[in-house]
């Protein structure tokens, strides 16, 4: 867990003054599809996902952070930090301590790229994408590096991997043209304007391409307690927290059908040609 010299520097998230009882009043339109949003309450700022192994990784903070859910779609989401610019997620959110507590391995410090998680994921998908590896590019969205783990084990598997961090890593590169795969991995519980992301896949998914999806997604009806579940956490940035009705409206929007396999999530205009595990013809 967090020492006490790091709770000390991590200090307030903000300083505004959150009037709840104004939210509770406050009409708010879906994201992902329009509809009514419903005030579901509010949680502190220093909540943490790691928090779901037992024990505050952060005190309590003062300054609240209130939710809504559709009805229509069951998107729940806030609008506390829609009008941060990208230096104030950088300096608030996705800072030096953002690693503290989004340890790659709970309990363990400094652990080598290739023994991650993220780096055996990005093993793990190129297997369902084997075969392909002359044919595609692919877009890692929010890869945490230039490239990051999961983006890393994708290049060792032989594959064209370009990385894009919106936050966190400014010398990603900057995508360009269209990308046979791209691949959301935890990222889009992140991203607070669901039009701009919506439009950056419409924008950079070639026809026949794949996006690959990975985000907790939630049961709908919204559960009366949805703010317990430890994956709605401020401190971690998660901001959207979808289900599967909210992705699809959303990417239905920009032609992406979205579907849900065995294997995983995934969006994609027409089924693609290039080998894979996922789509079989």
């Amino acid at each position: 867990m967090l020492d006490a010299p790091l709770v000390a520097r991590l200090g307030r998230w903000s300083t505004r003054d959150v009037r709840v009882e104004n939210y509770r009043l406050a009409a708010m339109a879906c994201k992902c599809c329009a509809a009514s949003a419903s005030y579901v309450g509010i949680l502190d700022a220093n909540k943490c996902c790691i928090d779901r192994l037992g024990r505050r990784a952060l005190p309590v903070s003062d300054v609240q952070v209130p939710y809504w859910a559709c009805g229509n779609c069951g998107f729940v989401f806030t609008n506390y930090v829609d009008e941060w610019s990208a230096e104030d997620f950088r300096t608030k959110i996705y800072n030096a301590d953002y690693e503290w507590i989004n340890p790659a391995i709970p309990g363990r410090a400094d652990v080598p790229l290739k023994e991650t998680p993220s780096y055996a994921n990005g093993k793990r998908i190129a297997s369902f994408l084997h075969g392909s590896q002359d044919d595609i590019r692919i877009l890692d969205f929010g890869a945490g590096g230039d490239p990051g783990p999961l983006g890393q084990g994708l290049i060792d598997s032989g594959f064209n991997v370009s990385s894009y961090e919106p936050y966190r890593v400014e010398e990603a590169r900057k995508p360009k043209g269209r990308y046979d795969v791209i691949v959301a991995v935890e990222v889009f519980e992140h991203c607070h304007d669901l039009g701009a992301l919506s439009a950056f896949m419409g924008r950079h998914l070639s026809r026949d391409g794949l996006l690959w999806i990975q985000t907790l997604l939630h049961p709908f009806p919204t559960p009366p307690d949805v703010l317990t579940s430890w994956y709605v956490a401020p401190r971690d940035g998660h901001v959207s927290i979808f289900t599967l009705p909210a992705l699809s409206c959303l990417f239905n929007a920009v032609g992406i059908n979205i579907v849900q396999t065995a294997v995983g999530t995934f969006g994609f205009r027409s089924v693609p040609t290039f080998p894979n595990r996922i789509f079989l013809r």
